[in-house]
């Protein structure tokens, strides 16, 4: 976790480094430098690379620096303002960074790189219905002790156990003849999330506790439903009192996810035969088998693609480069379907001296009001691709990588 430090600390710490003559490695778009701090005010900060050879900086490059001082890491970014032969005057940052624990800096991309992604569902096509998010179908991690050796073995050992734990649990698919038509199934299918209701009695969670973003929240309801709830009330509310006149007691709706198809949902209750609210281990439990049952379910040649080839590769715009990943933005107009966190994506990094294929998986999420930002982590790359993308971005082919803020070498 990063933390900026105050104004005072940076004046502190700027001194200690002029005086000590501390190491600082500064990055910009395909090129690095060591250096050197020689002076600052209230505006700007100089440095003096050096390295053997010319300096390779430009004026109104943006830059990141990487530095340490007593063990402690830090990073800036800030703008070469002007470039006095061997000295840069940079504008002094607004923030030190403490500690970013960065597996590689992040610059901005060198001119002629680019970023191509692949969705695997670009030529799928499914008379079902499709949220609003994509998830890479894999196997999840077993931990509710499934039977993964065939679907059979799979669908046997889900009744067994939810017979045990639950009063009702079953699997419902959509498909031609079956679309949603409960609020509820119309909620999950559009946000594509598990509905947790704990309680027949109660709100839905106010917040969500799993890091990709799993469940439905009664903020995520309220806006699904519009604002027809504050003159008619909320018919989610209604359908919970209902139910909970009829001896419902809790319930959980669990989307069955083919990237952003909704082929169904798996469906979890309890009532007056088993008088226990379900929690985030039912969630738990129903999303596990959701994952498990598509997987089974596309090796069973369920699921069929349009035989036009290879999907197409999107292109979006990166705002930053590291060594070990990148972040992208997509608008929200152009691509209405968002980014699971945990998705995997076929990648492509390329360069008039650079093809690079590889995958990268979605780590953090983020947007504003046009659109969504996407941080992903490169997975697969050999150490010939590395040692390639550090020279790019870098303009180094170390195997110590001083582009590595987890290890300190000032």
């Amino acid at each position: 976790m990063t933390n900026s430090i105050t104004f005072i600390e940076k004046e502190f710490l700027l001194n200690q480094l002029m005086r000590s003559k501390g190491a600082v490695s500064l990055f910009g778009p395909g090129k690095s430098a060591r250096c050197v701090i020689t002076s600052f005010d209230k505006d700007v900060v100089v440095l003096e690379t050096t390295d053997v050879g010319p300096n390779p900086f430009a004026s109104w490059e943006e830059v990141t620096a990487s530095l340490g001082y007593q063990g402690q890491r830090l990073a800036f970014s800030s703008k070469v303002i002007r470039v006095d032969g061997r000295r840069l005057h940079l504008a002094l940052p607004e923030r030190l960074l403490k500690a970013p624990q960065r597996k590689a800096v992040r610059v901005a991309p060198p001119k002629g790189l680019a970023l191509e992604f692949y969705l695997q569902n670009d030529h799928v096509h499914m008379t079902v219905p499709e949220s609003t998010e994509y998830l890479e179908l894999e196997l999840p991690e077993p931990k509710e002790g499934f039977d993964l050796s065939s679907l059979n073995g799979l669908l046997a050992s889900f009744q067994a156990k939810a017979t045990a734990k639950y009063s009702q649990a079953g699997v419902i698919m959509f498909g031609p003849k079956r679309a949603p038509s409960t609020l509820e199934e119309k909620i999950i299918t559009r946000l594509g999330r598990v509905l947790l209701v704990a309680s027949t009695k109660s709100n839905l969670p106010p917040t969500d506790p799993y890091p990709e973003g799993r469940i439905v929240t009664q903020a995520m309801a309220d806006a699904y439903e519009g604002p027809s709830i504050f003159l008619e009330g909320s018919t989610l509310e209604k359908n919970r009192a209902e139910k909970a006149q009829a001896g419902v007691v809790s319930e959980v709706y669990c989307p069955m996810l083919y990237y952003q198809y909704v082929i169904g949902y798996v469906y979890i209750m309890n009532d007056e035969s088993k008088k226990v609210c379900l929690d985030f281990r039912a969630v738990d439990f129903a999303w596990e088998f959701a994952r498990a049952l598509a997987w089974k379910l596309k090796e069973q040649g369920y699921f069929k693609g349009d035989g036009k080839g290879k999907p197409e590769p999107h292109r979006p715009h990166v705002l930053d480069f590291s060594a070990s990943g990148c972040l992208f933005v997509l608008p929200k107009s152009s691509y209405p379907v968002k980014l699971k966190q945990a998705a995997v994506l076929d990648l492509g990094i390329r360069a008039p001296s650079l093809d690079l294929l590889c995958k990268g998986r979605v780590v953090r999420r983020f947007e504003d009001r046009e659109n969504e930002y996407y941080g992903v982590s490169f997975l697969g790359l050999d150490e010939g691709g590395m040692a390639a993308l550090r020279e790019l971005l870098y303009a180094d082919r170390s195997s110590s990588m001083p582009s590595d803020e987890t290890v300190y070498s000032g």
